[in-house]
């Protein structure tokens, strides 16, 4: 792809800053409108001013006003031209990472082999793994695998394993043999035999967008009391029980959706 994440996010931060400066020019001139709106009540005095006085203190709020109003407009319509443009570099880093993430995987609850493990450790650990729940993959289907850090780093588990491969099909292969991963013995893949490989699990590894969908689809789960709840590729679905139909859900509007449709 022509623009890589980080320029478009650089981008997008810019076009952010833009939409703030836009909404704090807005905000400070419904301000200067209320004020002029408030203005106190006229006392007897103020009355017996003279016609001609009077008719230019409406001239010139008049005047404010119109011209206040067009400059309403104005920001308003650069507001929404910035909005326009913050959506589509939004849905542009959307489209790179779920290109880009659709070759990895996401590997959880395999001890570290040590503190400072390298990637080509981490890596010949992930083809250990993989040969031993089955699947077919090579050294040289792994582009890469490297440990990343928890949200909690104080849960005293071991740090997840992102790999990623250089064809979707090697991945693939992978996630169709994925139920076999708990049941691997510790001596298959190097490590002590007091290891525990139990709880390990492969995942689809999601983009942050997604991953904030999943999180929230998880707490609709909950809140609505749904049976099932997981992702797979880049989607998340919704299941209410082992007889309906599984929801597919791209992103939160999709929530709200079935929010929606349950209150009303």
């Amino acid at each position: 792809m022509p623009e890589s994440v980080a320029s478009l996010k650089r981008e997008n931060s810019k076009l952010k800053d833009q939409l703030s400066v836009m909404a704090d020019e807005i905000a400070k001139m419904k301000v200067m409108l209320l004020e002029q709106s408030k203005k106190p009540a006229a006392t007897n005095d103020e009355v017996e001013q003279s016609l001609e006085f009077m008719s230019k203190e409406y001239d010139d709020f008049e005047r404010f006003r119109v011209s206040a109003g067009k400059e309403l407009d104005r920001l308003g319509a650069m507001l929404d031209e910035i909005a326009v443009e913050v959506n589509r570099v939004s849905r542009s880093i959307d489209e790179f990472q779920e290109y880009s993430y659709q070759y990895n995987v996401k590997i959880v609850g395999v001890p570290q082999l040590s503190q400072d493990e390298s990637s080509a450790s981490t890596s010949a650990l992930c083809e250990c793994l993989f040969k031993a729940i089955g699947s077919a993959v090579s050294i040289h289907d792994i582009d890469t695998a490297h440990r990343v850090p928890t949200r909690s780093n104080d849960n005293g588990g071991p740090r997840p394993i992102i790999c990623r491969f250089i064809r979707r099909l090697s991945k693939d292969d992978v996630m169709n043999h994925k139920r076999n991963a708990s049941k691997v013995a510790p001596s298959a893949v190097g490590l002590p035999d007091d290891a525990s490989l139990s709880a390990v699990r492969i995942f689809d590894h999601l983009t942050p967008r997604m991953q904030k969908v999943l999180f929230e689809a998880k707490r609709f789960k909950e809140q609505f009391h749904y049976q099932y709840c997981w992702s797979k590729g880049s989607l998340v679905y919704l299941r209410k029980d082992t007889t309906s139909r599984a929801i597919k859900i791209k992103d939160i509007t999709d929530l709200h959706r079935l929010t929606n449709g349950r209150e009303g």
